[in-house]
């Protein structure tokens, strides 16, 4: 008869199994300490498994994510069961990567908990492309700057704060002067510049907390969050200034850039953004009114 396998065989097969899996794999004991991984763990940290055996989440990750991972694992231990979460581990060349955590609870002979297996499903580049999905979701796609839904969403936002707070916004209304004309004399590839090299001139005037949208074709909306009047009319006009020194050379000729805007305040009877939109636009047809590449406020309320 053939003899039983002696327990240091079994642990070399089953390190031997482990080992041949592409999925980081790790288990600890009820303390919490790494008393296994395979050779996928090893490389996905950075850490032979001589270092990694013994040691606590503590010895082998940065602090702000061990302190994430030790409180998961205890309260996996408490509760026993299976744990399924999202978080961040450090690679072995020191890049962060998005992760799912799959952990279970084994437990000895007698039904008391043991210590706890899990494996690392690495999902960086899903991450990635729903970010990018969900960037593209939100943004003109010619331009850069938001669309018209992502400006409603943030602008309506900024609204409730003005009614909730009385901190006041200014709103612009701006588009590029004669923009048939700019068509018609460089062709929809040079319009198509001259919207982007506008939209870069606006953006690099903007702080983070500003909201620029594309409202559609030539025509685009600024949301300044706590910008009085007086100042919107400043950065309009410095705006304006940089967009006048723009030159777009095509086959068919030239054309020398400007733009007009409106501009106005929201006002504490304002029922909607909408309200404040349709004076900045008023106001911007007082400015081409006036003969275009000009900057308006709206003098009232209405």
């Amino acid at each position: 008869m053939r003899n039983e396998q002696t327990d240091p065989e079994l642990v070399r097969r089953i390190q031997n199994a482990i080992d041949m899996l592409p999925s980081p794999i790790f288990i600890k004991d009820a303390d919490c300490r790494y008393i296994a991984c395979n050779r996928a763990f090893e490389s996905y940290i950075g850490l032979p498994r001589t270092r990694i055996v013994g040691a606590t989440v503590h010895d082998v990750a940065p602090a702000e994510l061990a302190a994430i991972y030790e409180k998961a694992d205890r309260d996996l231990m408490a509760a026993g069961g299976t744990q399924i979460y999202e978080t961040n581990v450090r690679y072995a060349d020191g890049s962060v990567h998005d992760v799912i955590f799959y952990k279970s609870v084994f437990c000895r002979a007698d039904g008391q908990p043991d210590g706890i297996s899990g494996v690392i499903l690495d999902i960086t580049e899903r991450k990635n492309m729903e970010n990018e999905l969900a960037q593209a979701a939100r943004e003109d796609f010619l331009t850069g700057a938001v669309n018209l839904r992502t400006f409603y969403e943030l602008a309506d936002q900024e609204f409730a704060r003005f009614k909730r707070t009385g901190e006041a916004f200014s709103l612009l209304v701006l588009d590029l002067d004669r923009f048939k004309t700019i068509n018609d004399t460089l062709g929809h590839e040079g319009g198509d510049d001259a919207l982007r090299k506008f939209v870069q001139i606006v953006t690099a005037n903007l702080r983070e907390q500003d909201i620029f949208a594309r409202a559609g074709g030539d025509e685009f909306r600024l949301l300044l969050p706590g910008t009085p009047q007086d100042g919107a009319i400043v950065l309009a006009e410095k705006i304006r200034g940089e967009v006048n020194r723009v030159s777009l050379q095509a086959p068919n000729g030239s054309v020398t850039l400007s733009m007009s805007a409106g501009l106005c305040r929201c006002h504490p009877d304002d029922t909607g953004i909408d309200d404040i939109v349709r004076r900045a636009d008023a106001a911007l047809y007082e400015a081409k009114a006036a003969g275009r590449n000009a900057v308006r406020a709206h003098p009232g309320v209405r």
